[in-house]
């Protein structure tokens, strides 16, 4: 029984980033290797108890040895010590974890992205968000940006008494979508609309001025719960001259944390 302990505290809650078997993850678009390996009829024991190794689908998989490296397969491993074993796509990560608990969110800190480099039009990016006492796991994207004269146009089109935007200034339109992976309370909603953003400039200056429109529909404005998603449209107003206006969900009142996104 140490050993199944050992090997508890050694896998639960760990992200493995290794080679990844039998899994039923896609291929990693990185370096592809030719390897050469050795079956010889590796066995897997667990104290003292044989270990029969499957993939996701039940199929038997073996285990081999690469340059006197033996690789195992997770799910196999994850199985006999009662782990659960998810993918995570977006952090090419193998996540083990024990039953019931949650895979660690990453701190702000690891983020790929901040706010001097914010997450591209287009890219899905999940994120932790948390409210007092309650936490959520966010995946978030703007799908789609108009700027100018095309974002006029639809806010136009959308309702015939919007005001035009100011002298040097121009709207920015997007379409972005959110989803509530996870949340610390079921019963916890999180409340999505145009205030709970920031809006800073290229060179990260906060705009302080609130200016609201009609929006195309659907709106992004909305209390979504765990497994639930919000999609729609939301229009900000930046300098003509900003090359790269980008905002913030989720930041404290200090500036800090929070999701960057660029909105172009």
């Amino acid at each position: 029984m140490r050993n199944r302990q050992q090997w508890r505290s050694f896998f639960s809650g760990v992200a493995v980033t290794a080679l990844v078997f039998s899994l039923g993850v896609p291929a990693l678009a990185a370096t592809v290797r030719t390897l050469e390996a050795t079956y010889s009829g590796i066995r897997i024991t667990l104290d003292g108890r044989e270990v029969d190794p499957k993939d996701a689908n039940g199929a038997a998989v073996e285990p081999f040895a690469v340059d006197g490296t033996t690789y195992l397969p997770v799910r196999a491993v994850a199985d006999a010590l009662g782990l659960e074993v998810t993918w995570d796509q977006e952090r090419q990560t193998v996540a083990l974890s024990t039953p019931g608990g949650q895979a660690p969110v990453p701190e702000e800190s690891a983020s790929p992205y901040s706010r001097t480099d914010p997450v591209p039009l287009g890219t899905a990016h999940t994120f932790r968000y948390a409210k007092g006492d309650d936490d959520w796991t966010i995946t978030m994207q703007i799908s789609e940006s108009l700027r100018g004269d095309e974002a006029w146009q639809a806010l136009k089109a959308a309702n015939q008494f919007n005001d035009p935007a100011p002298t040097g200034k121009e709207y920015v339109l997007v379409r972005l979508s959110a989803k509530v992976d996870e949340a610390s309370d079921p019963d916890q909603a999180v409340a999505f609309h145009l205030a709970g953003f920031d809006l800073y400039s290229a060179d990260s200056v906060q705009y302080t001025a609130f200016w609201t429109v009609v929006t195309p529909s659907p709106k992004f404005d909305g209390r979504v719960y765990q497994g639930g998603t919000l999609d729609g449209y939301l229009a900000f107003l930046v300098n003509q001259s900003d090359p790269a206006p980008k905002v913030v969900f989720g930041a404290d009142y200090t500036g800090a944390g929070g999701a960057w996104f660029s909105l172009t």
